[in-house]
């Protein structure tokens, strides 16, 4: 009986040195399809709730989807134009700097050497395209998908900001965002539906606010923001392009 118990015990804490923690797992991680996200007037006031409903994954990949879409994005935003020049490269050395023998000093055939200050830099970086890392439309739109639905807790609903600035002023951004209940100050990604030209430049000036139109939207604005700010034209888009229907 005692052996019974011995090994019943051996096998289950076997098991749980093998079966990772529940809590650590990506499904744990990853948002709900489903999310009621607060709707505002421009004022400030409630207008109720709209459901914000996206496709995530099945089979506990979601994290490794954003993560796949997230190195793709950094990859594509690399200038990759570093350069060095080589010692082949670097103007001068074209005689032997001082003669082989008889100066107790180490040989020398050219100032243009990596050992000599101002010379060739040995295996310097050298122009290179980043951005070849592949990725399916449909994989990269779920992404975006999920790291939007992984916000909905932190996303906020305005009915309208079209025609609301007459003037280019910084403080007529930072008291919309005040009067949502907003905080200003917090890394802010605001999602809207047209282009307007006295809002951009009113937003433009906040360290921390980045301005999207609703078909420039990335997995790395979704990582990086505090709090997410839509227009219910953007809000109603975003739900059709990445919805489940």
């Amino acid at each position: 009986m005692m052996r019974r118990v011995a090994v019943a015990l051996l096998c289950a804490s076997t098991a749980a040195l093998v079966a990772p923690p529940t809590a650590r797992r990506p499904k744990a991680l990853a948002a709900s399809a489903t999310a009621d996200v607060p709707v505002k007037t421009f004022e400030g006031g409630d207008a109720g709730k709209a459901t914000l409903n996206l496709k995530i994954t099945k089979n506990e990949k979601d994290m490794y989807v954003v993560h796949r879409k997230y190195v793709l994005e950094r990859r594509n935003a690399r200038a990759g134009t570093a350069s060095t020049k080589t010692r082949s490269e670097v103007r001068g050395g074209g005689r032997k700097p001082f003669k082989q023998k008889g100066t107790g000093r180490a040989r020398q055939g050219s100032i243009r050497s990596p050992l000599k200050v101002g010379g060739g830099v040995s295996f310097g970086p050298k122009p290179k395209d980043w951005a070849n890392k592949k990725m399916n439309r449909k994989e990269a739109e779920l992404a975006i998908g999920i790291a939007i639905q992984n916000k909905a807790a932190r996303t906020t609903v305005v009915d309208s900001i079209a025609g609301k600035f007459s003037e280019p002023k910084t403080s007529a951004v930072v008291s919309m965002l005040s009067g949502l209940g907003l905080d200003a100050d917090a890394k802010t990604v605001l999602i809207y539906d047209a282009e307007d030209a006295t809002f951009e430049k009113s937003a433009s000036n906040l360290p921390n606010c980045e301005l999207r139109l609703q078909d420039e939207i990335t997995v790395t604005d979704m990582l990086w923001a505090d709090q997410v700010l839509m227009t219910q034209p953007a809000f109603d888009w975003v739900n059709t392009r990445y919805g489940e229907n």
